[in-house]
């Protein structure tokens, strides 16, 4: 029987319905690959951001109380890392403001961490950065009335012993042949040296030793004091070589970390090895008090960034320094350093015993002998120490590194 044009209309009808539900589905479908993917894309983005902020953050989080200005440095350190990092298909910025940066003494609960206006704990050791992304208009699932979306991520960093470190100083302190965890010393305690200086070579004697982590040639400890020379997997069940000469270049790598370039090996500058925050040095016949625990008073000539002034040591000779303003611009961690105890009675390669946490205090003279002097700060893996490394996190007797714990 041939089909009327009124079957042909009833027909038209539900095909066009059947196409638009069809469309709506396919939307739909649209919907959930690319306005999920996009949101999905954005969280990923914001959390590499908040993951760079916290472990930033964490990684100044070294000041006991009272003592400089570690929550600002944990602060700035945050923001910065963070603006690194771009959201939305890497299309805009991450701003990550102070507000977004809180600290606390324990792990959680989230609720109770406060940023550093709001007043958080200057013992803080945990750091929280969030982030968030508002306004992101669908790109197909508005049909459906989804309305506009926002993402955010949160990530929570501290410092923890490590397995292995990076970047512990060439040079061994000599256990007293008493048991950890002091080795015979206490926090505060100076560690001397006599040290004698031929050209821009250095030989250690004393309570302190050259040590070699590597197989390299004599310009490794120089390398290793200079930052360029940076050395990796340090743990504490390694050997290291004992040396018994005079490092190459050692002299003016060591007091680089003061601030004070006065040419040998390179002729270097700020430029080619940083200082650290001040070259303050002990002891000082401006400080004649100061023969113990001066960690105090570095920590305030950090935050003042003063410079290394030859008229308060008492050795000559160290005059090409660099100014207080290239402190603030350049300066870093250089003189917290983590170093290896050995038994320096022991042949010429030791193993290491622990690794200890120490400050140097002072630089070596051009052409001579003298002191040099190191502040024992405890084991490297004590909680709260102020040294720091970087290298691989879970470990129970090395530095301290950062790690995301949340």
């Amino acid at each position: 029987m041939p089909m009327t044009d009124h079957q042909h209309g009833h027909e038209g009808g539900a095909i066009a319905i059947i196409v638009a539900l069809s469309l709506v589905a396919l939307i739909g479908f649209a919907g959930l690959v690319l306005d999920l993917g996009r949101l999905y894309v954005n969280k990923t983005e914001l959390q590499n951001a908040t993951d760079a902020c916290a472990l930033a953050a964490a990684n100044e989080l070294v000041c006991e109380p009272g003592l400089g200005t570690c929550l600002e440095n944990a602060e700035a350190a945050g923001i910065f890392a963070a603006a690194q990092n771009k959201a939305n298909f890497q299309a805009n910025a991450v701003n990550i403001g102070a507000e977004d940066i809180r600290f606390h003494t324990v792990i959680g609960p989230n609720s109770s961490y406060l940023s550093r206006l709001a007043g958080a704990n200057q013992a803080a050791r945990f750091a929280l950065c969030k982030a968030k992304v508002s306004g992101i208009v669908p790109w197909f699932m508005g049909v459906l009335g989804i309305g506009v979306q926002s993402v955010a991520a949160t990530a929570v960093a501290t410092l923890a012993p490590g397995q292995t470190s990076c970047n512990a100083a060439p040079v061994g302190i000599c256990s007293r042949g008493l048991p950890a965890p002091a080795f015979g010393r206490l926090p505060g305690d100076w560690i001397t040296s006599a040290y004698t200086t031929s050209a821009d070579s250095a030989n250690l004697s004393g309570d302190l030793r050259w040590i070699d982590f590597t197989a390299g040639s004599g310009n490794s400890i120089r390398a290793q004091l200079m930052g360029n020379g940076a050395v990796c997997g340090i743990k504490g069940s390694d050997t290291v070589k004992k040396l018994a000469g005079e490092p190459v270049g050692a002299l003016s790598a060591w007091n680089t970390r003061f601030g004070i370039y006065d040419g040998g090996a390179g002729g270097e500058s700020h430029l080619s090895a940083a200082p650290d925050k001040t070259g303050y040095a002990y002891p000082s016949s401006a400080l004649p008090s100061i023969t113990r625990n001066a960690y105090p008073d570095y920590r305030s000539r950090q935050t003042a960034h003063t410079p290394f002034t030859p008229g308060d040591y008492a050795v000559t000779g160290l005059n090409k320094t660099t100014s207080s303003s290239n402190h603030v611009q350049h300066g870093a961690e250089r003189r917290l350093i983590a170093v290896p105890v050995i038994d320096c009675t022991g042949s010429v390669n030791q193993s290491i015993l622990a690794m200890g946490c120490a400050l140097m205090l002072n630089p070596m003279a051009n052409g001579g002998s003298g002191n040099v002097y190191l502040e024992w700060r405890g084991l490297a893996n004590d909680a709260g120490s102020p040294c720091r490394s970087a290298g691989v996190a879970g470990g129970a007797s090395g530095p301290l590194v950062t790690t995301l714990v949340q």
